[in-house]
């Protein structure tokens, strides 16, 4: 029986696959613990600056789809609030089919304006950890 292999592009031995999505991570921890929707709720003014259109909100999860500046570059913007130790997390995800092989320039270029933008209205909130500066992945503890 065949050993088991992750999905393409996530694990080494994968040959030569295509270049994956872009896909940069935020992370932000609260500076007093507050309640997944609060957390959720505090997305409403980045939504609007970032020119996002909703498409799915529940109490611990938004979903939003952006036009890039080029035609074709559309993005997708996910937000989790994920439970953690010492009280829940936001994670804001922006992903697009543009290649990250290449960089991903236009995508990488929106994330910097996502940073601003959650900068200026979540100042409450500490940014503990960006994809395109920390790795990948967040330390999952």
């Amino acid at each position: 029986m065949p050993g088991w292999q992750a999905h393409p592009g996530t694990a080494p031995g994968w040959g030569e696959q295509p270049d994956v999505m872009a896909r940069f991570l935020l992370l932000f921890r609260p500076r007093a613990p507050l309640p997944p929707t609060e957390l959720i709720g505090r997305l409403d003014p980045l939504v609007l600056r970032f020119h996002a259109d909703v498409e799915h909100r529940s109490p611990a999860h938004l979903s939003a789809m952006v036009r890039g500046d080029h035609e074709t570059l559309r993005l997708q913007l996910i937000a989790d609030v994920q439970a953690k130790a010492d009280g829940p997390v936001l994670e804001l995800v922006l992903m697009s089919r543009e290649a990250m092989g290449a960089g991903a320039p236009h995508t990488k270029q929106l994330f910097e304006t996502l940073v601003a933008i959650a900068a200026e209205v979540m100042p409450d909130l500490d940014l503990v950890f960006r994809s395109d500066r920390d790795g990948a992945l967040p330390d999952r503890n």
